[in-house]
């Protein structure tokens, strides 16, 4: 039965639940290109870089050149100009720098907040996707099993070519919820 089938003629026999599973795989490869994104702006060798540039023209006094250094820094990723989140905290605290330290702390740690909720950004969305495609894999494996049992009730003679496509429908969506889940939640882990 499967043998012969395409990868398209397999995933056709698992019925709208593999639709739905498709769209929950392509969001989430959205989610984790876009989250990719914003991640590779926070490499460790690229802030090292950023603060030590940054801080060599605050000690050199030159505040508006920080300042301007900040707004104009971008990295290249794929299509994207992609803004170092850390520059915003920077700034947040040039703008400030005539106030004492603790003010400066404090602000720098509201500003760093901020930006670790930019950071979080859609990622419930992947954690959710790993979580609900294993039961919308389960529900297409229930119908698939529906299926096959009312095809059962319907024919008269019984054999495993009766039941055959409800169980390939039941398997398809028992396979693609699993693949949706772990790929999600890779990608959420990474």
């Amino acid at each position: 039965m499967f043998g012969e089938s395409s990868f398209l003629a397999m995933l056709a026999k698992g019925g709208y639940t593999i639709i739905i599973l498709i769209i929950f795989s392509v969001l989430s490869v959205a989610v984790f290109l876009e989250r990719l994104k914003s991640f590779y702006a926070v490499r460790i060798k690229l802030l090292e870089e950023v603060k030590n540039k940054v801080r060599s023209m605050v000690l050199s006094g030159k505040i508006s050149d920080a300042v301007n250094y900040c707004d104009s820094f971008s990295i290249k990723w794929l299509f994207w100009k992609v803004q170092c989140p850390l520059l915003t905290v920077f700034k947040a605290i040039l703008f400030s720098h005539s106030k004492n330290k603790d003010e400066l702390s404090d602000l720098a740690m509201r500003a760093t907040d901020k930006e670790m909720i930019g950071l979080e950004k859609y990622l419930g969305i992947l954690g959710t996707l790993g979580n609900i495609s294993l039961y919308v894999g389960l529900f297409g494996t229930v119908l698939g099993i529906m299926h096959a049992f009312r095809a059962l009730a319907l024919q008269s003679a019984v054999g495993p070519s009766v039941v055959a496509n409800g169980i390939a429908e039941a398997l398809v969506n028992t396979a693609a919820g699993l693949f949706v889940a772990v790929t999600a939640v890779i990608f959420y882990n990474y």
